[in-house]
């Protein structure tokens, strides 16, 4: 776990980053994968680029519909392989997941909150497989210093993330306003040694002999 040592170490852009990503993942996906984001604004039309040689299905989630359509209006043909959804976005990355078995790529930058962040990636978790690639903005990973905004999106799933067993996770401290993507693997071996203690034993028969026997 850690930076990504494939990418060099440079400024990237939301949408830049989401292209190199998917270039670099790009044998992994499928015919017409699925592509998704919560948040849409710039990176948006760099989502529908790089969709658009996939024959990606595309969706952008935006609490905000007058946003939406000033995007869709300046934005044009550029954005028009791209079926935007208006609302909550928990509720409609739910909806979303029960019509499709996977999401291959799914990138989280709507409310500026940890919990409504986890929220979200935990209403899709299941339909996030094995080649499943998460991005998430405003995120970090635990002791990052270079900071260009304030890490709150990320600050309850980056540990999630780390204690799973499949989720291999990058740090891109210099990309967007401080990115985190992730890999789902098929194998279970990417757990953070951190979050595990192998030596630990419960102590439950001295608990029981000492508080329940009389």
């Amino acid at each position: 776990m850690g930076e990504n040592k494939n990418m060099p170490v440079r400024r990237y852009t939301h949408g830049e980053l989401i292209r190199l990503l998917l270039d670099q993942y790009r044998d992994r996906l499928p015919e017409k994968p699925v592509f998704i984001e919560t948040g849409c604004g710039i990176s948006t039309l760099l989502l529908a680029e790089a969709g658009r040689a996939l024959e990606a299905r595309i969706y952008s989630c935006d609490y905000n519909i007058d946003k939406v359509r000033a995007l869709q209006q300046r934005a044009g043909d550029r954005v028009s392989n791209i079926k935007f959804l208006t609302g909550d976005s928990v509720v409609l990355l739910q909806q979303l997941a029960q019509e499709h078995e996977q999401i291959h790529f799914l990138f989280l930058d709507a409310a500026a909150s940890a919990m409504h962040t986890f929220r979200e990636f935990q209403v899709v978790e299941k339909a996030l497989k094995s080649g499943s690639i998460l991005l998430i903005d405003n995120a970090a990973l635990p002791g990052e210093t270079r900071l260009l905004s304030p890490c709150r999106k990320g600050k309850i799933i980056v540990p999630y993330l780390q204690a799973s067993a499949y989720w291999e996770v990058f740090g891109h401290p210099d990309a967007g306003d401080s990115m985190i993507s992730a890999v789902c693997q098929d194998r279970p071996d990417y757990a953070d040694p951190d979050y595990e203690w192998p030596e630990y034993v419960d102590p439950w028969e001295w608990s029981f002999d000492n508080q329940w026997v009389d």
